[in-house]
């Protein structure tokens, strides 16, 4: 059997596990600090917290380099050149960390005054500040490591380690607030539960990579240097993705105004909802697709895409479906608000279909060319559909408003991904259009049959009150959804045939 075949329902069952302990605890824990912190707290918390946000954009690509490293090279052999292209990144790091110390500890007086800290705060701010930004210096080198076990294909580690942390992050600041400690000390909690499951993950990775060293000794630019080429295509992808996720608000701040933005928000989240769970199935692709593409083994990438996509097909599809027909009660669910208007559910049926087609046009496609050498095709793709969702966007939205934003990302998401993203992956595998289509309706097509009449008859039969609550939804998507499911079984097994 394939390590990919080997770890996927491990890696895919402990994201899905992260991921709900984070959603769930995160949502009762921003309740707890809403109430808990008084306003000016809470908002640099909130202040603080996004900043780290967009420390993404420090990464400068290392991060998946340093994952399809050590997928090929430890395919390879080469234990020499990995660990001087990870001594390298890491010291890279360790110095790029302390430069980030030094920035913020030396403007930590302009920073506190422009964000208009209340005087009677600004002592217990300013000690917040200096742990919270020594903190994420700290964790700058130590997020190398999970990506090495990512790396490794051994992806559940990481989460099992990261939940972990988030279950101590939620009673270590549960306990600070019941005990009313300083805010400082809740940011020290904060920032030593993120820093911590690094640090674990640092002392696991380096046990599973036997002979690979990370003295300062072995630090090589011209290891780096080889790799130069993937880091800045992975930053530069990374950073046309950001574009996408964030130029909507602006485009609506420019051209309609900033108070039409929650009416765009209300109708994405059920969007954001639907992808953030769907994208836990192919989080594992990308160092199993390295590691076959360091052997040349083409037949397991042809493999790894066909199941991957067939088996986010059966699981999105069903998904996709309830999201669609449970639209309005879910946006009230999710937002509070008792009528929802006409504008704000059509975004959310616009923006749920263009993450539909995203995710069986791109999802499984794009991690395997990524680490299969075609990062530069990539680039052109993502930076393609970046700009055409930012112009379609402009240009609808002076014509109908929020409403052509929607479209704006639903129109180039469904074009670049059917006319660009798909044949570029078939002509790279070398697989025949009709027998990728017709390998994704093999053990597919019953199951969802199923699925619409099970739909139908529930919409039908026990239509959904206006006053309708979680459990409402949730028994007519059980009883909607779960026949399905249960004959998607056949279809999930085969990922290990």
């Amino acid at each position: 059997m394939s390590d990919w075949k080997q770890y996927f329902w491990k890696n895919t069952l402990s994201n899905y596990v992260r991921m709900i302990t984070r959603l769930l605890l995160g949502l009762v824990l921003f309740r707890l600090l809403f109430s808990g912190l008084n306003d000016a707290e809470f908002g640099f918390w909130s202040l603080l917290w996004s900043l780290f946000g967009y420390g993404v954009l420090l990464d400068f690509g290392f991060g998946f380099t340093a994952q399809k490293a050590v997928a090929e090279k430890t395919t390879t052999g080469d234990i020499k050149g990995l660990s001087h292209l990870l001594s390298t990144m890491l010291w890279t790091f360790v110095g790029l960390g302390f430069v980030i110390a030094v920035f913020f500890f030396s403007i930590k007086n302009p920073f506190l005054s422009s964000v208009s800290i209340p005087p009677e705060y600004y002592a217990e701010f300013s000690k917040a500040y200096l742990i919270f930004f020594f903190g994420m210096a700290v964790i700058f080198p130590f997020g190398l490591f999970p990506e090495m076990l990512r790396g490794l294909q051994k992806l559940y580690l990481a989460n099992w380690i990261n939940t972990a942390s988030v279950v101590l992050n939620f009673f270590g600041i549960l306990i600070a607030l019941h005990l009313k400690l300083k805010f400082s000390v809740i940011i020290l909690i904060s920032v030593v539960t993120t820093v911590a499951p690094n640090v674990i993950a640092s002392i696991i990775a380096m046990r599973l990579l036997k002979g690979v060293s990370l003295s300062p000794r072995l630090f090589q630019l011209s290891a780096v240097k080889q790799q130069m080429g993937f880091s800045i295509v992975a930053y530069l992808i990374t950073f046309s993705n950001l574009i996408m996720g964030k130029s909507d608000q602006l485009v609506i701040s420019l051209v309609v105004g900033v108070s039409a933005i929650s009416i765009y928000q209300a109708g994405f989240k059920v969007g954001e909802m639907l992808n953030m769970f769907t994208i836990q199935l192919q989080d594992a692709l990308s160092p199993a697709a390295a590691s076959m593409h360091a052997k040349g083994d083409n037949s397991g990438l042809v493999d790894l895409l066909m199941k991957s996509s067939r088996l986010t097909f059966i699981v999105t599809t069903p998904l996709y479906g309830l999201c669609v027909v449970y639209l309005d009660p879910l946006i009230r669910l999710l937002t509070g608000l008792e009528v929802v208007p006409e504008t704000t559910y059509w975004i959310g049926q616009f923006l749920l279909l263009a993450i539909y087609s995203s995710q069986l046009t791109n999802s499984c496609s794009k991690r395997i060319l990524m680490m299969c050498g075609h990062e530069k095709k990539l680039l052109f793709i993502s930076l393609t559909d970046a700009l055409l969702n930012v112009i379609v966007s402009i240009i609808l939205a002076f014509q109908i408003g929020v409403l052509g934003v929607a479209l704006g990302t639903l129109i180039p998401t469904i074009v670049v991904g059917w006319v660009i993203m798909i044949p570029t992956t078939l002509r790279f595998l070398n697989i025949n259009p009709l027998k990728y289509f017709a390998f994704h309706f093999d053990g597919t097509v019953k199951p969802l049959i199923v699925f619409l009449l099970c739909i139908t008859i529930t919409v039908l039969l026990f239509p959904i009150p206006n006053d309708s609550n979680f459990f409402d939804l949730a028994w007519r998507g059980a009883l909607a959804g779960l026949p399905g499911l249960l004959l998607s079984i056949k279809v999930a097994r085969t990922i290990n045939r």
